[in-house]
């Protein structure tokens, strides 16, 4: 069940911000007592805020003797004041903090995102605390047509990807496929054309036009990764851009050959650890800035072309069905940034965070090209430095502060040409 969720931001606020408390406390209801807390250890650097997380199997309800605790059709779990008896049980439980003892009166408390509308959230400044509503990405989604029980690695969010996009774009399709981490034969329930690492666009094109010659609007949807797209695959993919075949391609990029041992690929960042492009006496990482294959898309002039990310699934899901419509005129590319845990070296938890920080960073900035014309979709005011994204994983581990600031400088200036295209068109 995708639920509404208030998101705190993995970077320290002001130590003497507190307009999310004061706001929380001045919220409408019958409780004024602030349910967020901010947190200051100056000791270990770390200022934040802690709030109720809405965990989808929250313990907090299977305890509560009363009843006072429930789930609302909106997701949140909300606790009834008139039916709580202080027990505390629920504050023993939660692992996070997230229930306050109500300090005038022997009962709990917690959020409840004030209905849909969390004061907190708009009243931070620095973007740290967001309130994401679901609605946008839930009411687009149709059956789930990929199975469970798919063999990824830990922490992998492939399956995210492909569950989504198949729920986004529906059972009128033919799924491609090239030997890789991402093989759905058996695991989509539609057809599915496996081919070559080459030979995705050129055998997409074959069965799109056939579709076209009978008068079938079934798309033709590849989901291929960064290797068989910016390497093996560039010429044939180039050429059905070139002729603008009806195909949508979705290039899933974790930035290396990762299905078969992590080999560098031309998406592998500079500096960054993999098998091929190893750290020691002679090596320090992939030399060298990566293609932006993207952009090159976009230079093509095709129907539509978009980067993407896991961490905003409400711009994924708009982009795929622009896509979908667009695929009907021509071809249809997007880029989505897919963090590995395994290849890129972070906590299997850290997936979305990983590719939050790609977008807050501008290392992965979200735009999209129609009638070229690029515009940004999601446009960062305050971009953090690169840092706060090379510190999540072990990947970049090795280099030093001179280095880091060639790829802050490659970040700021592949921005830069960005800016300047999109004011361009």
């Amino acid at each position: 069940m995708l639920n509404n969720t208030l998101v705190v931001r993995d970077t320290n606020c002001p130590p003497s911000c507190k307009l999310c408390v004061e706001a929380c406390g001045q919220r409408s209801g019958e409780c004024s007592e602030p349910v967020i807390e901010k947190i200051d250890l100056p000791e270990v650097n770390y200022h934040s805020v802690l709030t109720c997380n809405q965990c989808s199997r929250a313990e907090c309800l299977d305890v509560c003797p009363t009843g006072a605790l429930s789930r609302t059709e909106a997701g949140p779990v909300v606790l009834d004041a008139g039916r709580c008896v202080g027990c505390s049980i629920c504050n023993l439980v939660c692992p996070y903090g997230g229930i306050y003892p109500r300090q005038s009166e022997h009962k709990s408390q917690k959020c409840d995102q004030c209905g849909g509308d969390a004061a907190c959230a708009k009243a931070c400044p620095h973007n740290i605390l967001t309130f994401e509503k679901a609605a946008g990405v839930a009411d687009k989604l149709g059956e789930d047509l990929l199975s469970p029980g798919l063999p990824y690695c830990a922490g992998c969010g492939m399956e995210l990807l492909d569950r989504q996009t198949l729920q986004v774009l529906g059972k009128d399709i033919v799924l491609f496929g090239a030997p890789s981490c991402n093989v759905l034969s058996s695991k989509a329930k539609v057809p599915y054309y496996g081919t070559l690492m080459t030979q995705v666009p050129s055998s997409a094109t074959g069965v799109a036009r056939y579709f076209k010659h009978i008068g079938k609007e079934t798309i033709c949807v590849g989901i291929i990764g960064d290797g068989a797209t910016a390497d093996l695959g560039f010429g044939a993919l180039s050429g059905a851009a070139e002729r603008g075949e009806r195909i949508l391609y979705i290039c899933y990029d974790n930035e290396a050959y990762m299905n078969t041992g992590i080999q560098r690929s031309s998406t592998t960042p500079f500096g960054s650890w993999t098998n091929t492009t190893q750290v020691g006496a002679r090596g320090r990482g992939r030399q060298g800035m990566p293609k932006n294959v993207p952009l090159l898309m976009a230079y093509h002039n095709i129907e539509y072309v978009a980067t993407a990310t896991l961490a905003y699934p409400e711009d994924y899901v708009r982009k795929l069905l622009k896509a979908k419509e667009a695929v009907k005129r021509g071809m249809a590319y997007i880029h989505v940034l897919t963090p590995c845990p395994t290849g890129w070296k972070f906590a299997t938890e850290k997936v979305v965070e990983v590719t939050k920080a790609a977008v807050e960073t501008n290392y992965f900035p979200l735009w999209e090209a129609e009638n070229g014309v690029i515009r940004f979709t999601h446009e960062v005011k305050k971009p953090a430095p690169i840092r706060d994204f090379t510190r999540l994983m072990k990947r970049f581990a090795h280099l030093t502060n001179e280095e880091l600031d060639q790829i802050q400088e490659h970040v700021d200036r592949s921005y830069a040409q960005l800016k300047r295209v999109t004011t361009c068109t």
